[in-house]
């Protein structure tokens, strides 16, 4: 008869051989759950040590929508007016000639906040004309005809006079459909991450931070805003991109004109093309470009292609006698640097906004 502890043992040993023998039959299963538990361990170690460790704003660029008249970001506020745009209520019994600034997120504020913004200052400083603030609107720049368009049918809904087209360097884009616009497999993908994936930019401090690494090696590998080439950190090889992009500004002219309405350009600079140390800090974050950029040959290009009725202001003018040198400025000093998770070459700061504004009010009157 067996006893009780051979009984144990016999037991024991046969729930061993069911364990084992469970494990060779789903060995596939077990090894997938017990990786995806280990991921998960891993994730969440990853999302709270950077949430102690991160450096910047995970909502810098985004903000949080308060209502649909407010944005509250870490710069500023962004007020939006009933007509949907970054900018006061505006008073359209206003007398005054009406001149609206055209520009993207830069013309919008973001860096800056209301009330810094180059236009808010110039409005303080100019009472003979009522100043509109449309920025935001021409995120790719007058791209094509829909783009011009759009700045002919408000123009003629608000009776603005003037326009103040405020171009970003990456405004320089090819003419759609041609062999050079040939979008991207990461241009293709930008509208599925932004619509399926960024909800977890502002919730995910380990997804912002692979978001921000992404951008970066995007970035290196000379791709711009749009997730195509940036074609302007290499003006004289995309030379045709350049005449491209001026040919549509002057076109979108021809219309204007037609309407009895004026139009100045004015080019805002990259932070590398104002600050040597600017330039030497993204050197060294691997960022690529032709030496022409820094002698400001992509604003020159512009000038040099516009048609002559077409006035013409280069902001990077308004850093030349910073400190009595020209590119003397601290990275960051003028231009946003390391608030978010981007790379920021193009965006100025609430300084860099006051230096733009005072430049173009003493030296650019007849462009306002």
């Amino acid at each position: 008869m067996m006893r009780a502890d051979e009984r144990l043992t016999s037991q024991g040993d046969t729930r061993r051989l069911e364990a084992r023998g469970f494990l060779e039959r789903h060995a596939i299963a077990v090894l997938a759950l017990w990786t995806l538990s280990l991921l998960c361990v891993l994730l969440l170690a990853g999302e709270a040590v950077l949430r102690r460790a991160a450096l910047y704003r995970i909502d810098y660029y985004v903000g949080v929508r308060i209502s649909n008249r407010l944005i509250v970001y870490p710069f500023g506020d962004m007020p939006f007016n009933s007509n949907g745009y970054p900018d006061r209520d505006w008073d359209l019994h206003d007398p005054r000639p009406r001149v609206g600034f055209w520009g993207d997120s830069i013309t919008s504020g973001v860096g800056a906040g209301f009330g810094y913004r180059y236009s808010d200052i110039i409005r303080s400083a100019r009472g003979d004309q009522y100043y509109m603030n449309f920025g935001g609107v021409l995120e790719d720049g007058i791209a094509d005809a829909a783009a011009a368009d759009r700045i002919i049918a408000t123009s003629e809904r608000f009776g603005l006079r003037r326009i103040v087209y405020a171009m970003d360097l990456n405004d320089i884009l090819p003419d759609r459909g041609t062999g050079a616009s040939t979008p991207s497999a990461l241009h293709l993908l930008r509208p599925w991450i932004k619509k399926y994936l960024d909800v977890l930019r502002t919730r995910s401090y380990l997804y912002n931070f692979l978001r921000a690494k992404a951008a970066i090696v995007a970035a290196r590998l000379g791709c711009g805003y749009h997730g195509d080439e940036a074609f302007e950190l290499h003006p004289a090889r995309n030379e045709v991109i350049v005449n491209q992009t001026v040919g549509r500004i002057n076109g979108l002219w021809v219309r204007l004109r037609a309407r009895g309405i004026e139009l100045c350009v004015v080019v805002f600079p990259y932070e590398m093309q104002i600050s040597d140390h600017a330039a030497d800090t993204y050197l060294a974050s691997g960022i690529r470009w032709s030496d022409e950029l820094l002698r400001g040959q992509p604003q020159g290009m512009v000038r040099n292609g516009l048609a002559p009725g077409i006035a013409f202001a280069d902001a990077s003018e308004a850093f030349s006698d910073v400190d009595g040198l020209r590119g003397s400025s601290a990275v960051g000093e003028y231009f946003v640097y390391n608030k978010g998770d981007a790379l920021d070459w193009e965006h100025p700061n609430r300084a860099g906004h006051r230096l733009i504004a005072d430049y173009l009010l003493s030296k650019t009157r007849s462009c306002l």
